[in-house]
């Protein structure tokens, strides 16, 4: 199975000494294909791109699919983004919610005509109920609200939804990089373990 993971500068590793979630995986995924001799064979694309929203990854969605589609390679897609869409600059968010909430549906369109095996990835926590980065605010209630919304659609269309928060604020010691908004090495580790037993699931 080839599983593309799509998303924003968390997905793609910022600032994990390791590579980031992904790539922790990935590296899971290549131990197995080892051990089982070629039996069990994962290849996990990370397609991360810092800054991205949901109306760029819609944007981009379709070509990256193209590009990587291969018969002998069966699609599985995991989804993770949302923080950048609610950030604000001068109080006006970066996506609106109810274009949220069309691009997260327009999303699942496409990837179901592709594949059944989806799975929909919270965005993680911040270390604080605001942060300022480069110059535009992030809200950890926005980014709550913004994940129950998209939970809700996800969940509907009969999708998995893995929720990263509680194992995150779980854990007793920082989770986050000097930025307080991305996380720091823990702070993937601990998605990593969430994301692949959902993984797990999905490729079976």
């Amino acid at each position: 199975m080839r599983v593309l993971v799509f998303g924003d500068s968390i997905v793609y590793g910022a600032w994990d000494s390791e590579g980031g979630w992904v790539e922790r995986l990935k590296k899971v995924a290549h131990a197995k294909t080892l051990q089982s001799q070629g039996e069990q064979k994962t290849q996990v694309l990370n397609l991360g791109i810092g800054g991205d929203t949901s109306t760029k990854i819609l944007k981009r969605l379709d070509a990256e699919i193209t590009a990587r589609f291969s018969p002998s390679w069966p699609f599985a897609f995991v989804f993770s983004f949302g923080a950048n869409d609610e950030r604000t600059s001068e109080g006006k968010p970066e996506t609106s919610l109810e274009e949220f909430k069309q691009n997260a549906q327009a999303i699942i369109d496409i990837a179901q005509k592709h594949t059944k095996a989806i799975m929909f990835v919270a965005a993680p926590p911040l270390s604080q109920p605001e942060v300022m980065f480069k110059g535009v605010e992030y809200s950890d209630e926005r980014i709550v609200e913004y994940q129950d919304a998209l939970q809700e659609i996800v969940e509907a269309a009969g999708i998995k939804f893995v929720d990263v928060r509680e194992a995150l604020e779980a854990a007793e010691d920082n989770i986050f990089s000097y930025d307080g908004l991305h996380p720091n090495d823990l702070g993937h580790q601990i998605i990593a373990e969430v994301v692949g037993k959902g993984l797990e699931e999905l490729t079976k």
